[in-house]
């Protein structure tokens, strides 16, 4: 199945998204960018560097008069009939909680003569403009064989229907391919239930102790929790948070989790969104923070549960845990939507280490994010 919606995805958008015919239209009648925020902005930025000209931005929050790295913008009430017509739009929001088919549907009753979705961007403006999962639409099809295999991987139809519709909206970009998302119950779907009673945990990624309201809303108990955080500032937050946690006990620690001790350069101040980054990368402040492995310091009697999303570092946390991940053969519930080929590679990662484990998918995010492989390494 999953072939044949790489096959039917690809075609579609070789027929109505190429780079070809696109892009001709964009430079002959502008563009307006909805959505004004950072990558509304970095958009803007990359298609005016293309020679596409800019007409504005387009934002609910916009007010009369507001002005946007010296372009205007404009509520979506003001932007209308023979305006938007004569324009094509580009619609940038780019985040995990906002859905876009309310949008889009605005978009086309406007009037615009092309809609542009995020996932065309790479292809169509420039690579830069891929963040996190999003990569050129061939992506998945070069990388059929490795989908196949995932599909055969997973358990239930549940999952193997999300898996497909997430593969054809990487490559369609259609607000109607995306699959349906659970916003209320991450890393505990209530048709994936663990056994009641009390969990100890593993929590990589803490901030901000969203954890704890997630074990109670599913009828579980915290018990153990030992939870890795390295932005400063989102560790106060977190150690906030466990002052008040109904748990057993909290161990905090102010770190992140690989695969070896040491440390990396963390960009902070993003909240959720604070990862390590490169020299090339840095932007705003950054500190060095330390890195454990999780075996390294964590010796427990038991543990049910392991969370890890930490923006890119999943794979690397894994090879750093493996004693424990053997020795408890938790649930473990992982992101794998930070790197285009993380979809494949941590489930495969796992199933090298766990032959027997049971693999589950569910879409927790809008917009391709908080895509959650959840496994049971014992079968």
């Amino acid at each position: 199945m999953i072939e044949t919606v790489i096959a039917q995805s690809s075609q579609w958008s070789a027929e109505h998204r190429s780079k070809d015919r696109l892009l001709p239209i964009m430079h002959e009648k502008g563009c307006y960018i909805y959505g004004a925020g950072g990558f509304g902005r970095e958009v803007a930025a990359a298609a005016a560097a293309k020679g596409i000209k800019i007409h504005g931005f387009i934002d609910s929050f916009a007010k009369a008069g507001t002005m946007v790295d010296g372009y205007a913008c404009a509520s979506p009430d003001d932007v209308a009939g023979p305006v938007a017509e004569a324009s094509t739009l580009i619609i940038a929001v780019n985040n995990f909680k906002v859905e876009v088919a309310s949008i889009s549907q605005w978009a086309q009753q406007a009037g615009f003569c092309e809609i542009i979705y995020v996932p065309d961007l790479p292809d169509l403006i420039s690579p830069s403009l891929g963040h996190y999962w999003q990569a050129s639409r061939n992506h998945p099809s070069e990388n059929r064989s490795h989908l196949i295999e995932l599909e055969a991987m997973l358990a239930d139809e549940t999952s193997r229907l999300q898996l497909r519709q997430l593969i054809a909206y990487r490559i369609t970009g259609r607000p109607e391919d995306h699959p349906k998302v659970d916003r209320d119950h991450q890393y505990f779907p209530v048709d994936l239930p663990l056994p009641a009673g009390e969990i100890n945990v593993i929590d990589c990624g803490a901030f901000p102790g969203d954890i704890i309201e997630s074990v109670k809303r599913a009828g579980l108990k915290l018990g153990n929790w030992y939870a890795f955080e390295p932005d400063p500032e989102n560790f106060k937050t977190l150690s906030q948070a466990a002052q008040s946690a109904d748990c057993t006990s909290a161990s905090l620690f102010p770190c992140g989790v690989g695969n070896e001790t040491g440390s990396v350069t963390f960009s902070i101040g993003n909240a959720d969104a604070s990862r390590a980054v490169t020299q090339a990368e840095h932007q705003g402040a950054v500190v060095s923070v330390p890195i454990v492995r999780v075996g390294d310091v964590v010796k427990a009697n038991s543990i049910d549960f392991v969370k890890l999303d930490i923006e890119g570092f999943e794979a690397q946390a894994i090879a750093g845990m493996l004693n424990i991940l053997a020795a408890h053969t938790p649930r473990v519930a992982v992101a794998i939507y930070h790197k285009p080929s993380d979809l494949w590679e941590i489930p495969m990662q796992l199933k090298r280490h766990f032959p027997n484990a049971r693999f589950a998918i569910r879409q927790h995010g809008h917009n391709g994010y908080d895509t959650v492989l959840y496994a049971d390494l014992e079968g």
